[in-house]
C-alpha cells in the first residue's frame, strides 16, 4: 500500500518526466517541479535533494514493475531490450538530457548490489550491470533498429 510520502514523491517524480518533454533538464527547476505538481515549492525539499535522485525514484518504480512481469524461463536480455522498447520516451529524455547513467544505477539495484557485497560478489554485479548497459546504450545510439529478439540472440553469439 502506497503512503502519502510514496504518492508525493510519485507525483512529483512524474511532474519531472513531464517537464523534460518540453524543457531541457538544466532548466527545469524545483518550483517548476512542485507547480506542475500541484504542491508546495517546500515539498520537494522534504523528499528529494537533487533532480537527478528525483528521477532516480521515477526510474526504480519503472524497473521495479519490470522485474515483477519479468516472465519465468524467458530471456532476461530480450526482456532488457524489450523494456527498452516499452520505454523508449523515458529513455529518450533520459538521453538528451545526459542522464543515462541513471539506468546503470537501476541495473546494479536489479542485482541487489550492495557496497557490502565481498569484493568478488561486487566486481562480478558490475562487470554484469555495465555489459548490460553498454549493449543497451550501443543500440539505442545505433537507432534501435533490430528488434528485442534479434538483439537477444545477438547475446548469445560467442
Amino acid at each position: 500500500m502506497e503512503t502519502a510520502s510514496d504518492l508525493t514523491k510519485l507525483y512529483l517524480s512524474e511532474a519531472l518526466v513531464q517537464l523534460m518533454k518540453t524543457k531541457g533538464f538544466s532548466k527545469i527547476t524545483n518550483k517548476n517541479i512542485t507547480d506542475r505538481a500541484g504542491f508546495s515549492h517546500i515539498t520537494i525539499y522534504r523528499h528529494f535533494k537533487t533532480k537527478e535522485e528525483i528521477l532516480s525514484y521515477y526510474l526504480a518504480g519503472l524497473f521495479k514493475r519490470w522485474k515483477e512481469g519479468w516472465q519465468e524461463g524467458e530471456n532476461i536480455a530480450y526482456q532488457l531490450f524489450n523494456f527498452f522498447c516499452q520505454h523508449r520516451e523515458i529513455i529518450d529524455l533520459l538521453y538528451r538530457a545526459g542522464q543515462q547513467y541513471l539506468l546503470i544505477e537501476q541495473l546494479l539495484a536489479c542485482y541487489d548490489y550492495c557496497r557490502e557485497d565481498s569484493p568478488a560478489l561486487a566486481y562480478s554485479k558490475v562487470t554484469v550491470a555495465y555489459l548490460i548497459f553498454g549493449w543497451c546504450d550501443e543500440w539505442y545510439k545505433r537507432g534501435m533498429i533490430e528488434t528485442p529478439e534479434e538483439m537477444a540472440k545477438l547475446c548469445q553469439l560467442r
